[in-house]
C-alpha cells in the first residue's frame, strides 16, 4: 500500500489534520523543553526543604504531562484518521479543548508558586553559578533573569494552544462529514447491531481517555511524601496498579465479550468514582489550621480529578450498555458472521461517500463486519442484472 492509499493521507483534510497535530506536538514540546531547562537552571541554585523539593518535583511532573499530552493527541489523531472513527474524532477535539488548553493556563501559575515556594526564601538560596551573589539581591536578580526567559515562552504556549485548537476544530468538522455517525448504518440493516457498534466504539474511545487521565492523576501523587499528602507512597502505587488492572480488564471484556469481566470492570469503575469523589473533597477543602499539603498543587489536582471522575462515570454508563447488549446476545466479536470481509470483485464495500475502501473500524480486523443478508442479496441481484446485461450485449 502506497502512502497515498493510507486512510491518514487519503484526503486533504486528513493530511492537514495530521500535519497540524504533529507540528503542534513538536513545537510545544520544544518550547516546554526550554522551560524545563530554565526551571532546572533556577532550582539548582536553591537548597529548599522537603516541601520545596516536592513543589519543584510536581512542577516538573506537570511539564512532563503537558509534553505527554501532546504525544497522546497525535496518537488519538492517527487512530481516528486510520480507523475513520467518529467517536475518536470527537475525543480528539474534546481532548484538545479540555486538556491542553487547561494545562497551558495552569502551568503559568505553577511557575509563580515555584518561584515563591522553592526560591522565595533567602535561607534556601545557595547559588552554584558564579554570576549570582549569595544574598537577597542575587536571588532576586536570578529570579528576574530566568523569569524573563520563561514568561515569554509560557505566554507563547498559551497563545499557540487555542490557535491550534481552532484550526483543529474546523478540520474536525470537515472530517466529521466524511465519516459521520451515519456510516454505521451501512454495517447492518439491523438497528441493534448498528447501535451496538456505536456503543462499543464509544467505550473503546473512553477507555483511551481514561488511560491518560487516571495515570496523570497517579503521576501527580508521586511527590506525596515530600508534600505530606501521605506518609507513604502506598496510595500512589495502588492507583497505578488498580488503574492498569481495570483498563486491561475492560479491554479483555470488550474484545472477548465476557459478561463476568465486564461486570467486574463496572463494579471497579463505580468504586473508583467513589474514590475520586473522596479525593476531590480532601483536596478541595483546605485545613482549618496548620500546614496545607495541597496549597501548591490544589488547582491542577482538582482539574485532573474532576476530569478523571467524569470520564470514568461516562465509561461505566457506556459499559453498562455494552454489558446489556452482550446479555441480550448481540455479539460483535464472537459471531463469525460479522468478521468476514465481503469482497466484490477486487474491491471492498465502502461505508462513506468520500472513501470507497475505508471502514469505520478498519483498524481492528475483528470489527470489519460483514454485510447483512439483505445487503448481500442486493449485491447478488446487481450481479445477476450485470450478467443479464452482458448476455444481452453478447447476443447483440
Amino acid at each position: 500500500m502506497t502512502l497515498r492509499e493510507s486512510p491518514i493521507f487519503k484526503t486533504k483534510e486528513s493530511i492537514f489534520t495530521i500535519c497540524l497535530v504533529t507540528f503542534e506536538a513538536v513545537t510545544i514540546s520544544i518550547l516546554e523543553g526550554i522551560v524545563i531547562m530554565n526551571h532546572l537552571g533556577l532550582v539548582q541554585n536553591c537548597r529548599p526543604d522537603s516541601i520545596g523539593e516536592g513543589v519543584s518535583e510536581s512542577d516538573l511532573i506537570y511539564h512532563s504531562l503537558f509534553i505527554i499530552s501532546q504525544v497522546f493527541q497525535v496518537i488519538l489523531c492517527v487512530d481516528a484518521l486510520n480507523q475513520r472513527n467518529t467517536a475518536q474524532l470527537c475525543a480528539l477535539i474534546t481532548f484538545g479543548l479540555l486538556v491542553v488548553g487547561n494545562y497551558a493556563g495552569i502551568q503559568l501559575q505553577q511557575h509563580v508558586i515555584l518561584e515563591n515556594a522553592v526560591c522565595g526564601n533567602e535561607d534556601f538560596w545557595q547559588p552554584v553559578e558564579s554570576r549570582w551573589t549569595d544574598n537577597l539581591f542575587g536571588m532576586n536578580l536570578a529570579k528576574i533573569f530566568y523569569r524573563d526567559i520563561m514568561r515569554p515562552i509560557e505566554y507563547t504556549i498559551i497563545a499557540l494552544i487555542p490557535s491550534f485548537f481552532i484550526v483543529l476544530a474546523l478540520l474536525g468538522w470537515r472530517l466529521r462529514k466524511q465519516f459521520a455517525w451515519d456510516n454505521y448504518r451501512n454495517f447492518s440493516a439491523d438497528m441493534r447491531i448498528r447501535n451496538a457498534l456505536i456503543t462499543t466504539s464509544l467505550l473503546l474511545t473512553l477507555l483511551k481517555l481514561d488511560f491518560f487521565f487516571v495515570f496523570s492523576f497517579a503521576a501527580q501523587l508521586i511527590p506525596s511524601q515530600r508534600l505530606r499528602y501521605h506518609d507513604t507512597v502506598t496510595e500512589t502505587v495502588l492507583v497505578f496498579v488498580f488503574g492498569g488492572i481495570g483498563l486491561t480488564l475492560a479491554l479483555l471484556a470488550v474484545y472477548r465479550e465476557n459478561k463476568a469481566a465486564m461486570l467486574a470492570f463496572i463494579t471497579g469503575g463505580i468504586l473508583s468514582i467513589a474514590y475520586f469523589i473522596y479525593r476531590l473533597v480532601v483536596i478541595a477543602r483546605p485545613p482549618q489550621a496548620g500546614y496545607d499539603p495541597y496549597l501548591h498543587t490544589r488547582q491542577f489536582l482538582i482539574f485532573t480529578t474532576v476530569v478523571a471522575a467524569v470520564l470514568v462515570l461516562l465509561t461505566v454508563v457506556v459499559a453498562i450498555r455494552c454489558f446489556w447488549n452482550v446479555k441480550n446476545g448481540l455479539y460483535l466479536f464472537k459471531d463469525d458472521s460479522f468478521h468476514k470481509k465481503k469482497i466484490f470483485g477486487n474491491e471492498q464495500t465502502a461505508i462513506d461517500h468520500d472513501s470507497f475502501d475505508d471502514f469505520e473500524m478498519a483498524g481492528n480486523p475483528t470489527m470489519n463486519a460483514s454485510k447483512t443478508l439483505l445487503e448481500t442479496e442486493h449485491k447478488q441481484q446487481q450481479q445477476k442484472n450485470q450478467n443479464h446485461n452482458n448476455a444481452m450485449w453478447s447476443i447483440e
